[in-house]
């Protein structure tokens, strides 16, 4: 509930201070080390926040490496950063950030483990780990990784769901039965989370721009509102970089 109350107001400041920030993005992107800097160094508390999250207890900006890793993921963000999509900067670089950080976690206690592993068989000729043994450890790895990224991603999105008043256990049962109907519903998402103007209307309002939508899309006013809790939800997983969820669902241009 917390999260939420946070991403909430992050995501609630006035749209000129958004635009300034996206703006700023824009000059980092375009070689404004200057404003690039200050971007940094504004956001600082931001990236400290969303890196002590994911790692569950206080990161220290001055000793600890996973605060450095947060640091890069941000200016990552900035590098990566498409305003078009429909996302808004702070909530791409949360993202980006937990990724990173999650990443150099497992890095770090996979490496770990081949140390103590290594000083365990100091002197012994040879591993007590067949090839195929090491193989499947990492694989393992691999997959605990990827699971660990879903979870997040998961997490964020049903963040995001509930400022819309929405659960994410209630998906199954706000989907349109009907197969016809889904497209329907995936394709009017998709008219919003590709046009800035809509989206941005989205963002701002906290609900479906009826008036303007409906200028853009072909089925009735009756099946979006029908549907609006559905197509809300599709919407916030077009507009945020859900790699995982959106490779998983398959929301392909047929929908699904």
């Amino acid at each position: 509930m917390f999260l939420t109350r946070f991403l909430g107001k992050r995501s609630s400041q006035p749209s000129e201070v958004k635009i300034e920030l996206e703006h700023d993005v824009y000059l980092a992107q375009n070689g404004d080390l200057d404003v690039r800097n200050q971007l940094i160094a504004r956001y600082t508390p931001f990236i400290s926040q969303v890196a002590s999250k994911v790692c569950k207890r206080f990161i220290d900006p001055s000793r600890d490496d996973e605060f450095s890793v947060a640091m890069e993921a941000f200016d990552e963000a900035i590098n990566k950063y498409a305003a078009g999509k429909g996302s808004s900067f702070l909530s791409f670089a949360d993202l980006v950030i937990r990724r990173r950080t999650i990443d150099f976690i497992r890095k770090e206690a996979r490496h770990r483990g081949q140390l103590s592993l290594e000083q365990t068989l100091e002197g012994e000729e040879e591993s007590e780990l067949s090839p195929i043994e090491t193989q499947a450890s990492i694989q393992q790895y691999q997959l605990d990784y990827e699971a660990s990224l879903r979870k997040e991603e998961i997490d964020h999105y049903k963040e995001k769901l509930k400022e819309f008043d929405i659960d994410l256990m209630d998906l199954p049962e706000i989907s349109p039965k009907h197969a016809d109907a889904r497209q329907n519903a995936i394709q009017v998402a998709r008219t919003l989370a590709s046009n800035q103007r809509l989206a941005t209307l989205f963002k701002e309002k906290k609900k479906l721009p009826m008036k303007e939508l409906m200028n853009e899309v072909e089925v009735s006013r009756k099946t979006v509102e029908r549907n609006r809790n559905y197509i809300v939800a599709i919407i916030l997983l077009l507009m945020e970089d859900y790699h995982y969820l959106q490779s998983y669902l398959q929301l392909d241009e047929k929908g699904g």
